[in-house]
């Protein structure tokens, strides 16, 4: 069943009921439910410690466990909080570096925002602004049409939402408007123009669209990451990104996606535990990658 406004019923009551909680019990909530899946029903634990152990070799098998149970519990967390927002609008806190978004934006050609599945994504996902312009975000689409529904309801009221593999002229678009395109560069890219660049010291195939965009519009890529520092949601936006520019399109394309991938990885290990380990990122064979990393 699905109402008029604000996506199915069920979705909507089921927000509106957590959001009688305070913070601090939902979060409890959600992490006794990322506990409950990590121990009990361990879909996708496997994938989380064989990527972690590969990821962060230097830690000892005590740590990894530690590391994997504390992310499951983050995404319970996450899953509550996102339940919670749904249908309701999303009010940041102030941003820590908003200096680096107001100068990108100040150029008159749109800010790229490079972010990643980190803390609480689902705020900025929420946000209908950013530094005083409208947002847009770049996302893939469900296979289930139920899920998809069920999903957009989830971001109604916050950033606009561009399918990803179909929205390279939206984006021009709207950063011409001098608006705020969200790229979230940490998934696998199994499209053909790829690069396979170092993330975590692996070869990763990722997605050239931050660095080809950029290329196209001249707009600058700023990161913007948020987490949760054990007492509220943390925004930040960090300097643009660069790299060389050498004129050849498909040379400073994989140097740019290299560089975003790095900026993405350093942010990842300053919170380790809030990312999104369960995601199959490492797909392609062991083999020297086009790009650096850390």
């Amino acid at each position: 069943m699905t109402g008029r406004r604000g996506g199915p019923v069920w979705l909507r009551v089921l927000g509106w009921g957590l959001r009688r909680l305070p913070q601090r019990w939902a979060r409890r909530l959600g992490a006794g439910l990322g506990w409950v899946w990590h121990t009990l029903v361990p879909i996708r634990r496997a994938v989380a410690r064989e990527n972690v152990a590969r990821a962060l070799p230097a830690l000892s098998p005590a740590a990894r466990h530690r590391l994997v149970a504390a992310a499951f519990r983050h995404y319970g967390a996450s899953v509550v909080e996102t339940l919670r927002a749904s249908a309701a609008p999303v009010v940041l806190a102030p941003m820590r570096g908003q200096a680096h978004l107001d100068a990108a934006l100040g150029a008159g050609r749109g800010v790229i925002v490079l972010t990643a599945h980190l803390g609480h994504f689902e705020r900025l996902v929420r946000a209908p602004q950013v530094a005083g312009a409208r947002l847009w975000v770049v996302t893939r689409r469900f296979r289930s049409p139920r899920a998809q529904a069920a999903w957009a309801a989830l971001r109604q009221g916050g950033a606009g939402l561009l399918a990803a593999g179909a929205s390279g002229r939206a984006a021009v678009a709207a950063l011409r408007r001098n608006e705020v395109v969200g790229y979230v560069l940490d998934q696998h890219d199994a499209g053909r123009r790829a690069a396979v660049v170092s993330f975590f010291g692996r070869p990763a195939a990722t997605s050239v669209d931050v660095a080809r965009l950029a290329r196209i519009t001249g707009a600058a890529v700023v990161p913007v990451f948020t987490w949760w520092d054990g007492a509220q949601h943390v925004l930040a936006a960090e300097p643009p990104v660069v790299w060389p520019r050498t004129g050849d399109p498909r040379a400073d394309d994989v140097a740019g996606t290299a560089a975003c991938v790095a900026v993405v990885e350093a942010a990842i290990r300053r919170h380790p535990s809030q990312w999104l380990w369960i995601h199959r990122r490492w797909k392609v064979p062991e083999a020297p990658a086009q790009g650096g990393g850390s």
